[in-house]
């Protein structure tokens, strides 16, 4: 059983958080130190060898699930540590634990307002003001979903149902299935260096992943708008029917801005909805500076709906992400996509679980409101400020090392990914010979555990390297130059030639 009515779980808790925050402290001083790993990395097949996964009958108790807890944490990523760049989210940060505590301790939904009343105020308010910071005005507002694209997929379902309503209850019968219906195939535009949510969401959706148009994008990575313009003519044309356009502040690879005003001109003209996946680079607006100096949010207020991770740039506890619009916040997604459930949803406004896909609702919002309140919106930006101004010294380290190999992909940097090749100067330099090169050296950094760090490709060029810069305690010298050096290092224990020999020979 989970619990017994002669247990005192008060106490025992009391018990188990007395344990657990010893070993939680213990694990956050060790990821601030650079000398211990990132991870200690093992192969899937080591793990098991290595780690009990074997689900038992009878329970375990504290000892028994806090050695396994323990062992959990040693065989974990230490995202704590400056040197994890791997992905578009860090380590978090002590109000990010407090809060998710606080989560658990409630254990709240805020699917009615009447069983979380505090959590659905707190979701209701911070939605507004993140809207606020986008320019979207009085009545912007949103809801949190479990993830970037669970908030894009819901902008996508909510501009079909707000566009075309019947499609709710008739279902999809494009012209010319139905040469009756008010519309043709419905076609979604994006460029070709956005998220692949984009497609997952047409395909949950039926749409089917062939009536997505990728647009083309300029060299810096943003979409070309007189091109998504042609592409939209030609759809209409064709009989068809364009109906949302995606652009991405802040693309997953190189970290590009599509421009926003000029997209939604074009939208506006063709009676599309425009969505913003800001999923990675949305959270930079919560900074004065770059409100103030740059461009990528110029036009914000025109989107009809705005995707946003918190988990990503402001160190908010996975997984915090809210779909914005100006168009009556929440209560916009409630009018496009509620069902008659009246065994739970009896007229409340203040109901959030009316506008989501989903049923139950982690109160997500709590950690941001939180963090929020802690950090005041300057400290929020502050943490951005950083991350640009360490990653525009890291871009120059990686230029000045050009006499040794290293290039960079994109120069200057578009945002906090820095994306480079390193390339031996005996080795030939073909794209296939660099995306080796670089595939290898990415694995033997990774499984050193001293850093964790990701690789990517781009049409028509080689893999390179992509380090994320996110966390506030990077260090430019002791983590960003280590890793340049580190890669050195790597390189010199490797015989290219049987490397290269060998895959070719495979």
């Amino acid at each position: 059983m989970v619990a017994v009515k002669d247990v005192d779980q008060a106490k025992e808790l009391e018990i188990m958080l007395n344990r657990m925050q010893e070993m939680i402290i213990d694990f956050v001083k060790e990821g601030q130190k650079e000398a211990l790993p990132v991870v200690n990395y093992k192969s899937p097949e080591e793990l098991y060898e290595t780690f009990d996964f074997k689900l038992p009958k009878s329970g375990a108790g504290i000892e028994g699930t806090f050695e396994l807890i323990q062992s959990t944490m040693k065989y974990s990523v230490n995202s704590w540590n400056p040197r994890f760049m791997d992905k578009l989210y860090a380590g978090t940060n002590p109000i990010g634990v407090i809060s998710e505590l606080l989560l658990a301790v409630l254990n709240s939904n805020t699917h009615v307002y009447h069983v979380s009343p505090v959590f659905t105020l707190m979701e209701i308010q911070v939605t507004k003001a993140t809207g606020q910071l986008l320019n979207m005005g009085e009545n912007a507002g949103g809801l949190l979903c479990p993830g970037g694209a669970a908030s894009n997929l819901l902008a996508m379902v909510t501009a079909r149902n707000k566009l075309f309503p019947m499609i709710k209850t008739e279902g999809y019968y494009p012209r010319p299935m139905n040469p009756n219906a008010r519309y043709g195939q419905l076609k979604v535009f994006t460029s070709l260096h956005s998220h692949y949510s984009i497609d997952k969401a047409a395909q949950v959706m039926g749409l089917g992943t062939n009536n997505i148009i990728k647009v083309p994008v300029d060299n810096a990575g943003r979409m070309k708008v007189d091109e998504l313009e042609r592409l939209i003519v030609e759809s209409i044309e064709r009989g068809e029917t364009p109906f949302f356009i995606n652009a991405t502040a802040g693309t997953t690879v190189l970290g590009a801005f599509d421009p926003i005003r000029a997209i939604s001109t074009v939208a506006k003209k063709y009676h599309c909805w425009l969505h913003v996946d800001g999923s990675w680079g949305g959270g930079a607006v919560f900074s004065d500076k770059v409100r103030k100096e740059r461009n990528w949010f110029d036009g914000s207020e025109l989107a009809d709906t705005f995707t946003l991770n918190p988990h990503k740039l402001l160190g908010v506890p996975l997984q915090c992400s809210m779909l914005i619009t100006p168009h009556d916040g929440h209560l916009l997604f409630a009018q496009s996509n509620t069902l008659t459930a009246d065994y739970l949803f009896h007229g409340n406004p203040y109901d959030l679980g009316t506008g989501t896909i989903g049923c139950g609702r982690r109160p997500d919002a709590a950690k941001l409101f939180l963090a929020w309140k802690f950090y005041g919106q300057e400290g929020l930006g502050s943490r951005i400020d950083r991350a640009l101004a360490s990653a525009e010294i890291f871009t120059d380290m990686v230029r000045a090392r050009a006499h040794k190999g290293f290039q960079l992909v994109r120069d200057p940097s578009l945002f906090l990914q820095i994306c480079f090749w390193f390339v031996p100067p005996q080795i030939k330099q073909t794209i296939e010979n660099i995306s080796k090169i670089t595939r290898e050296l990415h694995q033997r950094i990774n499984q050193s555990g001293e850093f964790l760090v990701d690789h990517a490709p781009l049409l028509g060029e080689p893999d390179f390297f992509r380090v994320v810069i996110n966390a506030p305690s990077v260090n430019v010298h002791r983590d960003l130059e280590r890793l340049l050096n580190a890669i050195e290092e790597v390189n010199l224990t490797i015989d290219w030639n049987k490397i290269l020999d060998f895959h070719c020979a495979r």
